[in-house]
């Protein structure tokens, strides 16, 4: 269980980090607006030639392939509940950030989902307990 605790961190970093980069990409191209194929190619355009979105990418990336290389031996309804930390560092980190303000209704709703991945988490380890 140490290794697959290891790898989701790593994996929720990243994806969280990727989440941020994304949404300052996207901020720092303004309000879209597509009213034709033109104005839609010339926002790839815009896209593609950002750094960010390439880091924003290599975050979502490495995310998905350490995910999926857990789901090779670890039970899906203990790892898709764990990456719901992303939720709780994207709270903390989103007004560091990104200058967004976290306002106490979200918080809220942040604490319960962190408490429902304290309960996965020990759910696991008794699961593993019991069968020793």
């Amino acid at each position: 269980m140490g290794k697959t605790m290891i790898l989701l961190c790593v994996a929720i970093v990243a994806v969280t980090f990727g989440d941020i980069w994304m949404s300052q990409t996207m901020k720092g191209l303004g309000e879209i607006k597509i009213s034709s194929p033109a104005d839609f190619f010339s926002l790839i355009g815009r896209v593609l030639s950002t750094g960010r979105f390439w880091l924003a990418i290599s975050g979502m990336a490495t995310f998905f392939f350490i995910w999926t290389s857990i789901l090779s031996y670890a039970d899906l309804t203990f790892v898709l509940p764990f990456t719901a930390l992303t939720y709780v560092l994207n709270a903390i980190l989103a007004p560091l950030m990104l200058n967004e303000t976290v306002s106490p209704t979200r918080w809220a709703g942040v604490l319960l989902i962190a408490a429902g991945v304290a309960l996965v988490g020990l759910s696991e380890a008794w699961q593993k307990s019991a069968a020793s």
